[in-house]
């Protein structure tokens, strides 16, 4: 998957880039205070970084292409500085509460993070491999952190991801403790894949915990 997700941003294949940013987001982030530590996983060059920025909080997005990372600052025409940390290079704004650690997410061991925003990541993985990356991303969070989850809901055997379907069930495996709060068929929105396998529902659902 690595080579893949590398590939698809070096030749602009990133039709699941929204630049007004998620609606969910801003219809659903919870109350959090002033400064809170947000992951934003496998981030690319979102502008739901930015939002979450301006509305106060501490973003931390982790992303495997340099070439999300520069685009997310220079899109944005955000001043930024680039320091080693590692195993990351380090993505930092001048003057925004945002940076970007550019690397491996699995090798990503940050402060526990008061929030999770996840919008393309869970669904970036294939069942398989998911359960790898919802242990990871645990290890990432306070106790008591908040989350917004944004899923995918369509029929997997009409065709293959990413992004991938994730049922409810198994969310609920994953997060016991987040609710479901939206459930909207995207369909006319989706990639052309889905539309040309014959899908009529593509569901986009919103988790709150």
């Amino acid at each position: 998957m690595t080579e893949d997700w590398l590939a698809r941003w070096r030749e602009g294949r990133i039709g699941w880039h929204e630049p007004d940013g998620n609606a969910a987001l801003k219809a659903f982030w919870p109350e959090l205070p002033a400064r809170s530590r947000v992951l934003v996983p496998l981030c690319g060059k979102t502008t739901d970084m930015l939002w979450l920025a301006e509305q106060g909080f501490n973003v931390t997005g982790v992303e495997l292409s340099p070439i999300a990372c520069v685009d997310f600052f220079e899109d944005q025409d955000i001043e930024y500085v680039v320091h080693d940390a590692g195993e990351f290079d380090c993505f930092e704004s001048v003057e925004l509460p945002i940076r970007i650690y550019c690397g491996d997410y699995f090798d990503f061991h940050g402060e526990p993070f008061d929030a999770l925003y996840d919008r393309g990541s869970l669904v970036t993985f294939p069942e398989r491999e998911r359960d790898n990356y919802v242990a990871h991303t645990k290890t990432l969070l306070a106790d008591n952190a908040r989350q917004l989850l944004l899923t995918l809901e369509y029929e997997q055997s009409a065709v293959d991801g990413p992004p991938w379907s994730v049922p409810a069930d198994e969310v609920q495996r994953h997060w016991p403790g987040l609710c479901k709060v939206a459930n909207r068929n995207d369909i006319d929105d989706s990639p052309p894949k889905f539309r040309s396998a014959g899908l009529t529902e593509f569901f986009e659902v919103a988790w709150l915990g």
